[in-house]
């Protein structure tokens, strides 16, 4: 071993080297450092040729001395089926594979050029220089939106500009963008935002405090531009004002969202995507050490580690989370160490070291293109200013002037006084500066003329903004879905609106009972396949449709708990696709939000993925990202997101309050979703044609009563069936005396109680909705107009459930044509009960409905 003098006397590589070993692997110190002298032959090594050598040296040199150290015999299994011997190995191989990990990245660390050196020190300056303008815009009443001064909500990175550094090993630039040309900031879609090229790069997620970043990944005045009209809601990227927060999908920028871990899952569910297609791109996801806790972080890192998928986990350690101190977040030492719960490498990094963050980022980018899955870098480096605008007199103790200097802590600020010292102290941009100086890259008056430049560019897109439109306030009714009309406000009272909104036949004459019901007519009672016992079941049909789905597209997969390897799903629905289909049936972890969040990555990336809810019950663990993500993506900034998400659903089978509850109310008044809800095995095939074919969210609700319902069996042909359209209901019989309007299982209920009635000479007709969302307002108000009395039936508890709105859309447009109450029959609201006797309770039953209807009809 080197000699305790030599050790003493450690400079340069060896010397970050040796604090490397003790971070990672402290009792391995003796012979990794024996080893690199034994490499290096004492030499410092510094160039990026000389530090690629060493890595087979150091590998052969360290192996050796591993090799040497005996195991004592005897030993038991350290695990079960581990042996001592096989456990040491494995002890090995990570301690060979960190110490090579450590010199690659200073390889990359040798390999940045002058001209990316001075890249990094200039983007770390437009950092600052933006973030300071953001905080005069909020201050300084420059802006007005009538007689109101509007700041607008912002954040600043203050002490973290170094993080620019990360991105440049990422694939980034014009390059990556369709061909290759960059779009003017005046290109934009229908809806005002940047127009939709291929972007074929890498993505970044960035949060808060990750600006740099965000300008590293396109260097442009039109990205502070962007930045600035994040705070402000102009016109125009991001958002069109809808959101604050800024992303661009078209140069590798997921906008963020509020609740911080949206933003993680997708990218997670884009690694997949990227996984699928081969590419060999990669996705960075940003979190602050606050973030870190949630559930769906974990959820993330885990899905992409048991896959390998290609990505990147980074913890902002800003030592506070707006004011809470990292020992309430975590017991942990650092947060790199949660790395090894995960089966990944983790890193602990200067996050004021853009030379360091370059190396550990561009290191952990080329293990996940080479297919070896994620890295966790921790970033340490306090953020010197507030959580946000409003918070800096809090934290600092008093709302300091914008300044290219880090701003004395106040006596008043709830900042640790010695950690923001001491984080002060290594501000940055003074440090990368008097680096290049030493180095003689940057030369007198440089860093002055840098600071200038910024300024000169920050200020002409603050001017940019401040002369910016608003956006026209009928925009906040575009872009929930796709291809819809711009909603508005309707009094539907109004008498215009009141005789053409919808039945522009019912317009002369709309005070007569007896016109409405001539105009209208009996309605014609759909073609369908007659049930027939020797039929496919309503499983077999979603399957089929699943099937047909995966034959057609290859953009197509399957994501879910249990629905690969060679099981096919809880209900075994899939088994049959397994044999062709078994690669693009993917298993996830036991984890909702991240099947949901993988569904939208993937979507989001160009897959058409279908992810499995064991049971629709268990989607309330993934509620997030169904409705502020999935949801909301469209809306916020034009993202895309076609996925279909399979929720087995309903009661009628005594499976208890967890496994057969009615979900589809929980979504039915979130705008984004779309919700069908098929009874018949031929709609449930051809509305997975329509729902897969869709650029929007679909929930597609299966009710688990009518899988193998022998009632119900149909014969489907061989092909794949005609798509049947989103928001047409269906007429299941026709009838003048009463409407009966449902859905799922109950519309068959519905029928039953028609046939039972019919013998007393009462005709009902029966109206399956088979699409919650868009809904089809005009059969339901032909049906409630024809028949004059109305009765819905739903299986999901009476108050709140779709029966509610239901009624009030028929009470509001079709009142004159009503002899009668709109009569809404549903289940107790208690939770579903699991004993056979008291699920029966809780539901109504074909008795309670035929005397409801009866009574309706005597009204």
């Amino acid at each position: 071993m080197a000699k305790q003098a030599e050790l003493e006397k450690l400079t340069g590589l060896a010397s970050r080297f040796g604090a490397f070993v003790i971070e990672q692997h402290p009792f391995a110190l003796a012979d990794a450092l024996d080893a690199f002298e034994a490499a290096t032959g004492g030499r410092d090594v510094r160039d990026e040729a000389a530090i690629e050598a060493l890595r087979p040296a150091l590998h052969r040199e360290l192996t050796r001395r591993l090799q040497t150290r005996a195991i004592p015999e005897g030993l038991p299994d350290t695990t079960p089926r581990t042996s001592a011997s096989a456990r040491m190995e494995l002890a090995y191989g990570e301690l060979l594979d960190a110490c090579d990990g450590f010199l690659r990245r200073a390889a990359i660390e040798a390999s940045l050029t002058r001209e990316e050196r001075l890249e990094i020190l200039r983007g770390m300056v437009l950092t600052r220089a933006t973030d300071n303008r953001l905080k005069a815009l909020f201050l300084g009443g420059e802006i007005r939106c009538g007689a109101a001064t509007i700041q607008g909500k912002g954040f600043r990175s203050l002490g973290q500009e170094a993080i620019y550094g990360a991105a440049m090993r990422l694939r980034r630039g014009p390059k990556y963008r369709g061909d290759g040309r960059a779009k003017a900031s005046t290109d934009t879609g229908p809806n005002g935002l940047a127009g939709r090229s291929s972007w074929h790069g890498d993505v970044i997620g960035p949060m808060i405090r990750d600006l740099g970043i965000t300008l590293a990944m396109r260097p442009e005045p039109a990205t502070v531009r962007m930045v600035m009209n994040s705070q402000i809601a102009k016109a125009g990227p991001p958002t069109d004002g809808k959101d604050f927060g800024y992303g661009d999908l078209d140069w590798g920028i997921l906008l963020p969202a509020s609740p911080l871990t949206i933003a993680t899952l997708t990218l997670a569910g884009m690694a997949m995507a990227f996984w699928r297609e081969g590419s060999q791109r990669v996705v960075v996801s940003l979190i602050g050490e606050g973030g870190s806790s949630l559930g769906e972080w974990h959820e993330a890192i885990n899905l992409c580690a048991a896959r390998r998928l290609p990505a990147i986990f980074c913890i902002q350690n800003n030592q506070t989370a707006l004011s809470t101190p990292v020992k309430d977040q975590s017991a942990v030492r650092t947060f790199a160490e949660k790395a090894v719960g995960y089966g990944v490498p983790g890193l602990t990094i200067d996050g004021t070291d853009p030379e360091a963050i370059a190396g550990a980022f561009g290191w952990a980018a080329e293990r996940a293109r080479a297919g070896l899955g994620p890295t966790l870098i921790e970033l340490v480096a306090m953020r010197l200013c507030g959580h946000a605008h409003h918070d800096d007199m809090l934290y600092v103790g008093r709302d300091p002037q914008t300044s290219w200097d880090i701003p004395p802590l106040g006596d008043q600020g709830y900042a640790n006084r010695e950690l923001y010292e001491y984080w002060a102290a290594r501000d940055p941009i003074r440090l990368y500066a008097a680096r290049l100086t030493a180095d003689g890259i940057l030369g007198p008056g440089d860093l002055d003329r840098f600071k200038a430049g910024a300024e000169a560019i920050v200020e002409a897109e603050a001017r940019a903004i401040i002369d910016a439109p608003w956006p026209d306030p009928a925009q906040a009714g575009v872009g929930v879905f796709a291809n819809e009309k711009p909603r508005v406000h309707v009094e539907v009272l109004d008498p215009a609106i009141r005789l053409t909104a919808e039945h522009p036949e019912l317009a002369e004459n709309n005070d007569s009972a007896i016109s409405a019901r001539s105009a209208v007519g009996r309605g014609q009672v759909e073609a369908a396949p007659a049930f027939d016992s020797k039929g496919r079941t309503f499983l077999d049909a979603v399957m089929l449709g699943v099937g047909d789905a995966l034959r057609a597209d290859p953009r197509v997969f399957v994501y879910g708990e249990d629905v690969g390897g060679n099981y096919g799903n809880a209900f075994l629905l899939l088994r049959p696709l397994l044999e062709e289909f078994g690669d693009r049936i993917i298993n996830s972890p036991i984890a909702e939000g991240a099947v949901l969040g993988v569904c939208v990555g993937a979507a989001l990336a160009g897959q058409r993925p279908i992810g499995e809810i064991q049971f629709n019950d268990f989607v309330a663990t993934g509620f997030n990202q169904l409705v502020n993500n999935a949801a909301k993506n469209r809306y916020r900034w034009g993202g895309e997101v076609p996925m279909v998400v399979r929720m087995p659903w309903g009661g009628l089978r005594h499976a208890g309050p967890y496994h057969s509850q009615n979900t589809e109310a929980w979504f039915f008044r979130t705008a984004g979703l779309k919700i069908v809800v098929p009874s018949t095995p031929h709609d449930a095939r051809a509305l997975m044609a329509s729902a897969v074919g869709d650029p929007d969210p679909v929930l597609y609700y299966e009710h688990i009563a009518l899988y193998r319902d022998p009632r119900i069996k149909q014969k489907l042909s061989v092909d794949a069936p005609a798509p049947i359209p989103l928001g047409k209901a269906a007429l299941r019989r026709a009838g003048d005396d009463l409407a009966i309007i449902s859905y799922g299982a109950f519309v068959h209920v519905g029928l039953r109680v028609a046939e039972a009635l019919a013998k007393d000479g009462i005709e009902a007709s029966v109206l399956d909705l088979r699409s919650l969302v868009p809904l089809d307002r005009g059969a339901l108000l032909r049906a409630a107009r024809h028949c004059h009395k109305v009765l819905i039936l739903q299986e999901d508890s009476r108050t709140g459930g779709i029966g509610e709105s239901l009624a009030a859309v028929i009470q509001e447009e079709a009142f004159e044509w009503l002899d009668a109450p709109v009569r809404i029959v549903g289940a107790l609201d208690t939770p579903v009960p699991y004993s056979p006797p008291l699920e029966e309770f809780y539901l109504p039953s074909e008795a309670q409905i035929a005397r409801a209807a009866r009574l309706l009809v005597e009204y």
